[in-house]
């Protein structure tokens, strides 16, 4: 049966000379990675470093961040990538919840991994990876040289277990959005399944060559991009740190052929003053998710950018579920498309009062929760029997996720149910205004939250970011009242402008930060 390990050995034998990673001046073959992982597989196992141990990959991305992830694989030990924007109680909450056992980070972090040793003494193994300054604060003196390890190994002699597809291959904390982080228990069956959906949707061969500009600690990243490329023997271009121009310069210079970015990425690098200079005509595919994109933009982006675009739907606990190809992409716009080739997908009545049965689908149209099965769910949260109970049912992942399927089959989001907003007994989908608004002219970015209000019990509250700086709150409320799209109920109360919308590194914004901030202005009288 096939595992994340036995993918990655597969592709070693298979393609040694084929270029693995390019991240700044390093690259690496197939052969030469796959030596590097072996060797780092050998000396955390030298370290104490067991099967079904957690390690923990505190760091920003780099070369060394899948050499430690596919280490981990290899020796039957349960990879923990982690936020590297994580405050120190964050990043100890999840290290203390994990169990952890070793942790990989880099120079960058070392003032929070100060803070995480004397939160957790216990936690005694730490490598660090090298990248800074020489002149930069240098880690304590028990603490291992990731390069070190690797350079210091003289015999490959770790005893690597037969893992199997049921074994966890990674534990993938959830952004913690509605509440403290779960750790999504992923199986390397879970993976491969992962691996292979993503290989078959976007027909990946071993001549793509892939720019990682998404965190390798979240599933879109790693499991649903990283792993389907290595699996097929691909070039994989790693930049440490997400800049639009630097993003389109690497396109061209290492010829891309496939890219995965947030809507917001895609419209930064369409937008740049330099894009129409730079030559991106490798790009065979980009695939985005997370945030609408306007009609007028994503046209240019097919015109301009690249004419195959995919907008995919998953979550931490189940990835790429739901795809729109290429073919719908402007007919179906909005749309998450329909369940991918190993997915099966049901909206279902939304009851927060009870548990609602698999059978009970909503008609075409009607709002509903989201019920996924297949092979790539997680197979529960690690150390939280309460959370798995509620989300986890009888082989179905009850997302909270809030959707509706049109006539034609196509699933279409909504929002979360936690994000529903209640105005006047009435029940508003984010989504739905969120998507006038982004047909309004000079509204480049929108996000949409309920705000207590003493008559209606929420007032509809837009966040707007302006492609046009003399746009006005007069003209995005006309605009609203003139669509038929918008019953007047739905309408925006107010409008704020802001310069950009807080987002989790997924792409996926932040709407408790957006209520902070509208009251602070209210408090504060601050303007717009």
């Amino acid at each position: 049966m096939l595992t994340i390990t036995s993918l990655f050995e597969n592709t070693v034998a298979k393609y040694p000379e084929r270029l693995a990673l390019v991240c700044g001046d390093t690259t690496l073959t197939y052969a030469v990675w796959g030596l590097r992982v072996r060797r780092f597989a050998q000396a955390l196992f030298s370290l104490g470093v067991r099967p079904m141990d957690r390690v923990a990959i505190l760091q920003k991305t780099s070369d060394a961040t899948p050499t430690a992830y596919m280490a981990c694989q290899l020796l039957g030990a349960i990879a923990v990538p982690m936020n590297y924007r994580l405050s120190a109680n964050e990043a100890a909450f999840i290290l203390r919840d994990a169990g952890a056992r070793a942790v990989i980070y880099d120079e960058s972090m070392l003032p929070v991994i100060g803070k995480i040793e004397q939160a957790l003494p216990d936690l005694r193994t730490f490598v660090w990876v090298s990248g800074a300054p020489a002149a930069a604060a240098m880690p304590p003196a028990h603490h291992h040289a990731f390069e070190a390890l690797i350079d210091g190994v003289e015999a490959l002699d770790a005893p690597l277990p037969r893992v199997k597809p049921d074994d966890i291959s990674a534990l993938v904390y959830t952004s913690g959005t509605t509440g403290r982080p779960k750790g999504a228990i992923h199986t390397h069956g879970n993976d491969v399944a992962i691996a292979t959906n993503c290989v078959m949707e976007y027909s990946l061969t071993s001549e793509d060559a892939a720019l990682h500009i998404a965190p390798l600690y979240h599933v879109g990243g790693m499991q649903a991009y990283f792993v389907p490329h290595m699996m097929v023997g691909a070039a994989n271009v790693i930049l440490s740190r997400y800049e639009p121009l630097a993003t389109l310069e690497t396109i061209a210079r290492h010829h891309i052929t496939t890219l995965f970015a947030v809507p917001t990425q895609i419209q930064d690098m369409l937008f740049h003053p330099r894009f129409a200079s730079i030559d991106v005509s490798s790009l065979r595919m980009i695939t985005t998710g997370g945030a609408a994109i306007p009609a007028a933009t994503m046209q240019r982006v097919i015109e301009e950018f690249c004419p195959n675009i995919f907008n995919g739907y998953g979550m931490t606990e189940a990835s790429l579920t739901l795809l729109l190809h290429p073919r719908d992409a402007l007919a179906y716009l909005g749309s998450c498309g329909k369940p991918t080739l190993i997915s099966t997908c049901r909206v279902v009545k939304h009851d927060p009062e009870r548990t609602v049965s698999p059978a009970e689908t909503v008609p075409a149209g009607e709002v509903g929760q989201l019920l996924v099965k297949g092979p790539q769910l997680a197979a529960s949260y690690w150390n939280n029997p309460v959370e798995t109970e509620k989300k986890f049912k009888g082989g179905w992942l009850y997302t909270g996720d809030l959707f509706s399927v049109d006539d034609a089959g196509y699933f279409h989001f909504h929002g979360r149910a936690d994000d529903m907003i209640v105005s006047g007994g009435e029940n508003i989908y984010p989504r739905e205004v969120e998507e006038v608004l982004y047909r309004c002219p000079g509204v480049q970015e929108a996000a949409v939250i309920g705000v207590p209000d003493p008559k209606w019990g929420q007032a509809v509250t837009a966040f707007v970011v302006r492609s046009d700086a003399h746009l006005t709150e007069e003209v995005v409320v006309a605009f609203c009242k003139a669509s038929d799209d918008l019953a007047p109920y739905k309408r925006p109360k107010r409008v704020f402008f802001v310069d950009q919308l807080p987002l989790n590194p997924s792409g996926k914004v932040l709407r408790h930060e957006l209520a902070g901030a509208v009251y602070q202005r209210l408090t504060t009288g601050a303007s717009q």
